[in-house]
């Protein structure tokens, strides 16, 4: 399967939050028949679709698009096998005595290809819902999303501010 470079370049530019898209909910105010269109174009910053002037079309087959989704995750339902591959780990590391290294890295293996299969399959949608988009909407959803990412940056920049090292503390 080819990606064009336009594809992964709006996925980027969305900071998509690929986690997030099975189980949440557009809650109150939002639209997509209960799917979070969000939690696909979301990230930092929140849902990068907000502020569009979509379509009635537009919103109708963004919706089947994250329905279609929502029931293909819940078929693939990963998360409990995920959180008892996590499990192990942690058993093995409380259990007294030297590490099953071997045993730890097969366990990290799985958790690994369990998580790329939900992030191709969130992928999949993304690209599925960018061509849904036109390339004005596109292009507002990247520049909303770099000036969320600036902001993101002053705001930590304020809380970690770089520490100097004072003339007077290299004395001491």
């Amino acid at each position: 399967m080819k990606i064009s470079n336009g594809v992964l370049a709006a996925a980027m530019a969305a900071g998509l939050s690929l986690s997030g898209l099975s189980a949440h909910a557009a809650g109150p105010g939002g639209w997509g028949g209960g799917m979070g269109v969000g939690s696909t174009f979301g990230g930092p910053g929140g849902n990068l679709l907000d502020g569009l002037d979509l379509t009635h079309k537009q919103r109708n087959q963004i919706t089947a698009i994250l329905k279609e989704a929502h029931d293909q995750d819940q078929a693939q339902d990963t998360q409990e096998e995920f959180e008892k591959l996590h499990e192990q780990i942690e058993d093995l590391l409380s259990v007294p005595g030297p590490l099953d290294q071997n045993q730890i890295a097969q366990l990290q293996q799985k958790m690994a290809a369990l998580r790329a299969e939900r992030e191709a399959r969130h992928l999949q949608t993304a690209s599925r819902i960018h061509d849904v988009l036109t390339p004005e909407q596109l292009t507002q959803m990247r520049e909303r999303q770099h000036r969320i990412h600036d902001l993101l940056n002053q705001l930590n920049a304020l809380q970690h501010p770089t520490q100097q090292i004072s003339s007077d503390s290299q004395k001491k």
